[in-house]
């Protein structure tokens, strides 16, 4: 799913070529370190599309981005 959500970023240029995977990457990339988190993605396309925007699919990919690596109670956040 996180493969599709970059295709959304980018808008066609003047001449109405499609961006490349790099130019919409680079796009959500708020902290230039080249690599998109899960709330990179979300913060981008909730200020391009709207706050309600896939609201529900981006809260649910950001909960299970910070999940614990499993449920056992001797786990911790991993950091």
């Amino acid at each position: 799913m996180l493969c599709t959500l970059p295709s959304l970023a980018a808008t066609p240029d003047e001449q109405g070529n499609e961006p490349s995977v790099a130019d919409n990457i680079h796009a959500m990339d708020a902290d230039h370190d080249g690599q998109v988190s899960v709330t990179e993605i979300k913060a981008y396309l909730q200020k391009k599309y709207g706050a309600d925007y896939q609201k529900d699919l981006l809260e649910l990919m950001e909960k299970r981005a910070n999940a614990k690596s499993c449920g056992s109670s001797f786990t911790r956040d991993l950091e």
